[in-house]
């Protein structure tokens, strides 16, 4: 299988100081003046995002054993890139880790299909390891035609009229650096004060997998897989107000 490799993260700790625009009476607005305003509102979510919350497996996103060699099951979940990008997996997809990367688009199921796998190469390893991760990929959709300036003679160009978040699953064969390490298991509260966080590749690890050399999952691990800490399923039941004391 070709390595894949962590790749550059994308995102930088401050590019420019953000602008929005200022709307006025009479003022042509634009595409681009358009598209900064959600540019803006976007980039202090991702900031607000990595800096206060962290990055990581929010929710779900577990890693589960298909019937099929070569398959590993992706289960619906939430994940914090490390940009501050939100990731949702809507439903499970089933990922044959030889492909090496997945996208989000939908389409048949391959863990339905029936087919053999093939045999292992003479002197092939018994077993290997490899970390299923996933990263926040944006996909521009819904083309329509643009209507040609001037005299209209020109050829009639196709421009995305939506950006879709979407997502990639890929298949790393060595850990990243940004999962290495002993966790923070809780907030600093004493001390230097600390550096704001600079991502150095886009990847959350969902977990490890151990093929056999005929392409059976023999085991999942979830030893370096950085799980966020939610505070969705923390609740509490308020007392009651008590007898009116006026009646």
């Amino acid at each position: 299988m070709t390595p894949t490799m962590p790749s550059v993260c994308s995102c930088v700790l401050c590019d420019t100081a953000l602008e929005r625009p200022r709307f006025f009476p009479r003022q042509i607005v634009t595409a681009d003046d358009l598209t900064l305003d959600q540019d803006y509102f976007l980039e202090k979510l991702r900031r607000h995002n990595r800096n206060l919350h962290g990055w990581g497996v929010v929710c779900g996103a577990t890693l589960d054993y298909s019937k099929k060699e070569w398959m590993i099951v992706v289960k619906e979940g939430s994940v914090l890139a490390p940009c501050g990008d939100e990731i949702v997996i809507c439903h499970d997809v089933c990922f044959d880790v030889r492909t090496r990367c997945v996208t989000s688009t939908p389409g048949q199921d391959p863990c339905g299909d029936v087919w053999s796998p093939p045999q292992p190469k003479p002197g092939a390893a018994t077993s290997t390891t490899v970390f299923v991760a996933i990263e926040y990929v944006s996909v521009q959709t819904r083309p329509v035609r643009v209507k040609a300036a001037g005299c209209g003679c020109e050829d009639n160009q196709c421009e995305p009229s939506r950006s879709k978040d979407s997502y990639r699953i890929c298949v790393l064969d060595t850990l990243p650096d940004s999962h290495k390490g002993d966790p923070v298991s809780q907030p600093v509260t004493s001390g230097a004060p600390p550096a704001c966080p600079a991502p150095t590749d886009p990847w959350v690890v969902l977990g490890a997998v151990t093929l056999s050399n005929t392409g059976k999952v023999t085991q999942i691990s979830y030893a370096n897989r950085r799980q966020m800490v939610s505070f969705a399923p923390c609740w509490w039941r308020a007392t009651d107000p008590g007898p009116n004391p006026n009646s």
